[in-house]
């Protein structure tokens, strides 16, 4: 799913968050960051998803909780999504609700950039560094993204922008935490002019073992030379909206995805759904692994390969041509013969297999390629609905979802 929550924010309060890129996309690759090591290092930004599903997925969301805020962020950086600033608008006039984009700041400079996010209400950039040696040692960064040009980002944009501005320093020990390392911040603090500086510290499993989080003492010399700094240490309170859940496990899955989940937290959820015993059965299965943090048992999801945008493999050339939202027109040219199917795949059967896992056309590339590879094709009616032709042939719905949990190799899948 692109949209979920609300989750309880220490800065935003009830926030939907939305991602509108894959998994782990990302221009850094922060040693702190809770969700692990960046897959995908990239700085040229694309349209990843259709925005009218992102824009479904954030309608479904807020009809089904209330919540304080739109909150954009995702499992990596926002900014890569090329439709951000359309679905910021949409957002806006059909919700409602305040929009905020929390980013690391790394392509600001970028007058598209700039220009879309002007529109959103409040813009929470990144900045963890005052010199670039310790940007590349702590947010290893994509090698087109440079500290003065993305400083020069945040400080232009600042200048356009009168919405609420709020710049987000995570403090790592021994990396930024020294006297020298704060005065450089303090710098470039200065010269951007936020309305507020939080001042985080990790509270999550980091990507990289060895992050620590600095000495209180350190913390609050940071807080006194930074202007209009707040310190955020404290874990989140309140409960996640889990209404578009179907059960615990779906629950527990999603949301630890995109924010790792304490214990307590994920009982509470089992709870809600009474439930109870799914974290240990998930554990059991290995869907889950528990990570001990700052003396806090967090879960984790073991991730599969469900984001990859790797094509599966197969002998089989697809062309996939989409005629509205919900039809397509299909080729296959096989080293046997060339076929045409027109297809339909709904809204709500789509939701319910790989909403936020993949488009609809990669979705339906890897339904063709398990027809192609399982020799089902001659089964097919030029015309069909995909969820009759799956729900009538149980072993086609069961192949699919397979694929799905493996990323689309088909190979796995058999």
């Amino acid at each position: 799913m692109y949209a979920y929550g609300p989750v309880p924010s220490r800065r935003l309060g009830k926030s939907i968050g939305v991602s509108p890129i894959p998994a782990k996309v990302c221009s850094y690759s922060c040693v702190y960051c809770q969700l692990g090591r960046t897959s995908k290092l990239q700085a040229r930004r694309e349209r990843f998803f259709p925005k009218e599903d992102i824009l479904r997925d954030i309608e479904a969301v807020v009809k089904s909780e209330s919540a304080d805020v739109i909150t954009f962020a995702g499992d990596g950086e926002p900014t890569l999504c090329d439709d951000l600033g359309w679905l910021i608008q949409k957002a806006k006039q059909e919700f409602g609700l305040p929009t905020a984009v929390i980013t690391n700041g790394s392509l600001l400079f970028h007058s598209d950039v700039q220009t879309e996010l002007l529109a959103a209400d409040i813009v929470i950039p990144t900045l963890d560094a005052g010199n670039p040696a310790v940007f590349r040692e702590i947010n290893r960064p994509h090698r087109a993204v440079e500290f003065y040009q993305m400083v020069t980002g945040l400080t232009d944009f600042r200048r356009q922008y009168d919405g609420q501005f709020w710049l987000e320093v995570m403090l790592v020990k021994n990396l930024n935490d020294s006297n020298e390392q704060l005065t450089m911040i303090q710098n470039v603090v200065k010269e951007i002019q936020p309305e507020k500086v939080f001042l985080m510290t990790p509270i999550r499993p980091p990507a990289e073992i060895w992050v620590k989080s600095p000495d209180s003492e350190r913390v609050q010399v940071a807080q006194q030379m930074l202007v209009n700094a707040v310190t955020v240490a404290n874990r989140e309170d309140g409960e996640f909206g889990i209404t578009e859940f179907a059960n615990a496990t779906e629950a527990i899955l999603e949301i630890s995805a995109r924010h790792p989940l304490r214990m307590d937290q994920a009982k509470k959820i089992e709870q809600k759904f009474a439930e109870d015993g799914t974290v240990e059965r998930l554990l059991r299965e290995k869907q889950i692994t528990l990570n001990c943090y700052h003396q806090v048992n967090y879960i984790n999801p073991v991730r599969s390969r469900a984001n990859s945008r790797e094509k599966p493999k197969s002998s089989a050339e697809l062309t996939i041509k989409r005629i509205n939202c919900c039809t397509f027109r299909i080729t296959v040219d096989s080293e046997v013969q060339k076929r045409q199917y027109r297809v339909i795949l709904g809204d709500a059967y789509y939701n319910n297999l790989a909403r936020g896992k993949m488009s609809k056309e990669q979705l339906l590339e890897y339904c063709f390629r398990y027809f192609a590879d399982n020799q089902l094709l001659d089964q097919l009616e030029p015309k069909f609905i995909l969820r009759n032709v799956c729900r009538e042939q149980p072993e086609f719905e069961k192949g699919i979802h397979a694929i799905i949990n493996t990323g689309g190799n088909t190979d796995d899948a058999n």
